[in-house]
């Protein structure tokens, strides 16, 4: 099992520590968060920022100590107002003597990279039985609230849902810390269990499709919309010499969990229903879409 980190209050945790007359970057953020890659997610939890008196996301400014944006009715006029209030000098759209009040003191627990160490010991490559029986999974979301659907394709088509307040902005190669929580309630034991994201056609080997898996001890397959790596040859693709997906329609088929790469493209690419994540999409779309109607 791996531990599912709150990366939102680990961050706002993070902000909380700048001190009045410093800054810091988004880079340097990312950082403590413990990978680079979560930068874009920086901003992004910057702007969700509902407490910034609590939470000084003002504080935070490009690499090169130009200031960036604001989410404030104000704008960036309210981030100067901000900056210069706590004592640090603005000119021309920059932070002046930079580096001299550039925070980079922080207390992290660098919750991506302990992630990414306790995936490495997950073993990926174990079989588990299925019966066969397919059961697609995906989720919509409405801010911080995914709404997770699963269907089940044997006889009549069923289906379940599952609400959850998601603990991650969406961070490159870490999808499983923002949707992992879900599908793992979703996911059924005796099932070929599709999910709308890759298996192994992921950095580290590992995406949602293959963590869900190997997590709840449950056979899956990743069947995504975009490639992240490899390089497509005909139908399949390839990293370097080594097979790890195959290309149906538009959709790229990726190993999960459980189950070898053929033996996931034979359950799903030639069944009726293909591609059967469009079932659950739909379905969590019209769940959030009731929501914001009520």
């Amino acid at each position: 099992m791996i531990d599912f980190p709150d990366i939102y209050g680990e961050f706002y945790r993070l902000l909380e520590q700048i001190p009045e007359g410093y800054v810091s970057t988004y880079g340097d953020m990312a950082i403590q968060l413990g990978d680079i890659a979560s930068s874009r997610a920086v901003g992004v939890m910057l702007s969700e920022n509902e407490s910034p008196d609590k939470y000084p996301c003002y504080r935070v400014v490009m690499s090169d100590g130009t200031l960036g944006g604001f989410t404030s009715p104000n704008g960036i006029e309210e981030k100067i107002r901000r900056l210069r209030k706590d004592g640090i000098r603005i000119s021309g759209g920059k932070v002046e003597n930079f580096e001299s009040v550039r925070f980079r003191d922080f207390r992290s627990k660098f919750p991506l990279r302990k992630f990414r160490e306790d995936a490495a010991k997950l073993d990926i490559n174990r079989k588990v039985s299925h019966s066969g029986d397919l059961r697609a999974l995906d989720i919509s979301y409405l801010g911080r609230t995914g709404i997770g659907v699963a269907v089940d394709f044997e006889g009549d088509l069923t289906f379940e849902v599952t609400v959850k307040t998601v603990k991650s902005p969406y961070i490159p190669n870490y999808l499983y810390l923002r949707e992992g929580e879900i599908y793992e309630a979703l996911v059924k034991r005796d099932a070929i269990n599709i999910i709308d994201g890759n298996g192994i056609i992921h950095r580290d080997g590992r995406g949602v499709a293959t963590l869900v898996g190997a997590s709840k001890m449950v056979a899956t397959a990743g069947l995504a919309k975009s490639l992240l790596l490899g390089e497509e040859r005909g139908r399949g693709v390839f990293l370097g010499s080594k097979k790890i997906g195959e290309k149906v329609g538009r959709y790229y088929i990726s190993k999960g969990f459980g189950m070898d790469l053929e033996e996931c493209v034979d359950a799903i690419a030639h069944e009726q229903h293909f591609p059967q994540t469009k079932y659950p999409d739909r379905l969590s779309r019209r769940y959030r879409d009731e929501i914001l109607a009520s």
